[in-house]
């Protein structure tokens, strides 16, 4: 899986590159955080978090894989608008990338 470049990626996939930074695992599952790349001399590194069922690399190691994206929403709240005074309800979502098995 760790350097497995699909040749298509599917809709709701995403491929991940970077350096493994640290996991954990919790309830069966491994949750790998990788640091990508900076895109550019300018530009911060993202830090992305990969769910998976077994390791695909050590701390340190550069890795891709390829992951399905997912997401769910959590507990709404609202908030007064500074300018206006209105009330907005925001409904946060939090984005998951799981590892697909090759």
């Amino acid at each position: 899986m760790s350097d497995n470049k699909p040749t298509t990626i599917k809709p709701m996939q995403a491929l991940v590159h970077g350096r493994v930074e640290a996991s954990r695992s919790h309830e069966g599952m491994r949750y790998t955080r990788i640091l990508t790349p900076a895109p550019d001399a300018y530009s911060r590194p993202q830090t992305v978090e990969v769910r998976s069922k077994a390791p695909f690399g050590a701390k340190g190691d550069e890795v891709t894989v390829l992951c399905k994206l997912g997401g769910y929403t959590r507990k709404p709240f609202e908030f007064k608008d500074k300018d206006t005074g209105e009330i907005i309800k925001v409904i946060p979502v939090d984005h998951t990338l799981d590892a697909v098995d090759a």
